[in-house]
């Protein structure tokens, strides 16, 4: 299996019950970092990338008792990320603005309903200025989702509720009805449903449509998934151990539920293009029971909105959250996992080859050669991807069998090679030079024998070339101007022609 792949895991420690999980720019060095939300501990993890795929050592803040999920964003328009924590046990979300050096100054906190579970970001009244979103899980009983409205400064007003079904749990924010506003929708954990609530561009939402998924629906992640223009749903069914995709309509409503398999009591999802085919595919983590589980699955997709198969990968135990992004900048994108049961973040480093797709080619000759340059196969790549011909070039009039390979930067062992037929034909003609005009005075008024210099030719292959020019170079050219047009002809059948012109002056008396 050479796509999906990646890395042997590599971990970083945190604190207690990692969930929740971010990631984003938090010391502007141009690596991304990651934010971890720890439940035990009442704390959320910062680590800073290096930019390798490598992390320094946590550093911890305090938000509120039982932190469970987080999300990012520059809250007080300073140019730095700050980061939004739901705490749990509460009726608070706690505030963190960044310095941007990757520390965080003292939470604020703001007050929501009870049991604040999933949270996400945007401009909800599209005054510049981000705004939250927060479902009040109510420990499974509860039926609002909390807005509040962003003054730009890293504040935030009171709490406007809205009402969707039991146990909401998941939330993610897009234009679902492409009117230009932020629409959200949320997974209802107790209800086995998504709650979708269309904005009006002025931080306000109408009545709730809802449409089945699964059972005990968990984490919710938008994305085109059919190519279609219009954005789609993708939600973790915890119960049933698989993803459902409602495809939308445009309109805000969106198609019966298609499901995919996944692994044991599924809770986070994540998309992104992770094998570099211009579709969107999915990341899943499998908590596994009793937080047991040790994998995460990771779905590719077709581009019409399915799946194929899950591939499953190991991480550390009773994986949680998941986000994605490029750790170690090589134009791919990886993975981060926050292992509840370990107390440790895993990354996984992209290192998908896609099979390779060849055929036997014919080729034209490279300008001024006598061979061409075997082009790459045109299966997409990732950008850590390399490919290779061997051999490179073909003499043209020798078909020559060629081998690719594409080999990965990450993981040099992971390769797809193909073997195929480049037959190079020349069909470049000669060059003819020496194409030069001729004045010559007869010695009466009616012409005169010319003789002139047979023009020369070069060709990009070797081999005979054969010149013939007509009016011959010795024939009777008449008083005035004739041209003298000569074909140059090559060995493989390309002809090129050129001409000049022989002025023949009558015989003038003094």
């Amino acid at each position: 299996m050479v796509c999906p792949a990646y890395t042997t895991q590599t971990t970083f420690d945190v604190g207690g019950n990692p969930i929740g999980i971010t990631t984003g720019d938090f010391n502007s060095d141009g690596n991304l970092d990651l934010a971890v939300v720890n439940v035990s501990s009442a704390t959320v993890s910062v680590l800073l990338g290096d930019g390798t795929g490598s992390f320094a050592t946590q550093a911890t803040f305090t938000v509120g008792n039982t932190p469970i999920q987080i999300t990012t964003g520059d809250f007080n328009n300073d140019g730095d990320l700050d980061l939004a924590v739901t705490n749990y046990s509460t009726t608070t979300i706690s505030l963190l603005l960044g310095n941007g050096d990757g520390s965080f100054a003292t939470q604020t906190t703001f007050t929501v309903e009870a049991n604040p579970y999933g949270i996400t970001a945007g401009d909800f009244n599209n005054d510049g200025n981000l705004d939250l979103a927060v479902a009040n899980n109510g420990f499974n009983g509860g039926t609002t989702v909390s807005v509040l409205l962003g003054n730009g400064a890293g504040s935030f007003g009171t709490q406007t509720t809205f009402t969707v079904e039991t146990g909401p749990e998941g939330i993610t924010t897009g234009d679902f009805n492409n009117d230009g506003n932020l629409d959200l929708a949320v997974t209802n954990f107790s209800s086995g449903t998504v709650s979708v609530l269309l904005g009006n561009g002025a931080g306000s939402f109408g009545t709730q449509s809802t449409f089945d998924v699964g059972d005990a629906p968990e984490g919710i992640t938008v994305g085109d998934f059919n190519n279609d223009g219009n954005l789609d749903l993708a939600v973790i069914n915890n119960n049933n151990n698989t993803v459902s995709i409602l495809l939308g309509n445009g309109d805000g409503s969106f198609a019966t539920q298609s499901t995919f398999d996944v692994g044991i009591e599924p809770t986070r999802i994540t998309t992104g293009d992770f094998n570099c085919d211009g579709n969107l595919d999915l990341a899943v983590t499998n908590l596994g029971v009793e937080n047991s589980g040790t994998t995460i699955s990771v779905l590719l997709g077709n581009g019409d909105g399915s799946f194929a198969t899950q591939t499953t990968f190991t991480v550390g135990t009773g994986p949680d959250g998941i986000t994605t992004g490029d750790f170690n900048n090589d134009g791919s994108l990886d993975l981060a996992i926050s292992d509840s049961g370990d107390a440790t973040v895993s990354i996984l480093l992209n290192s998908c080859v896609n099979p390779l797709t060849c055929s036997d080619l014919t080729l034209e000759n490279d300008p001024g050669t006598c061979e061409a340059t075997v082009p790459d196969p045109t299966t997409a790549q990732c950008p850590n991807v390399i490919t290779v011909c061997n051999p490179d070039t073909v003499q043209v009039d020798s078909p020559t069998s060629v081998t690719c390979t594409a080999t990965s930067n990450v993981n040099p062992t992971n390769t797809e090679a193909c073997t195929f037929t480049v037959t190079v034909i020349d069909t470049e003609p000669p060059v003819l030079s020496g194409l030069n005009d001729i004045e010559i005075e007869a010695n009466n008024n009616i012409g005169t024998i010319v003789t002139y210099v047979d023009p020369t030719a070069t060709d990009n292959c070797p081999g005979t070339i054969t010149i013939t020019c007509s009016p011959l170079s010795g024939s009777f050219f008449p008083v005035g101007s004739t041209t003298v047009t000569c074909t140059a002809s090559d060995s493989n059948g390309n002809a090129s022609t050129g001409s000049f012109i022989v002025t023949v002056i009558p015989f003038q008396e003094e």
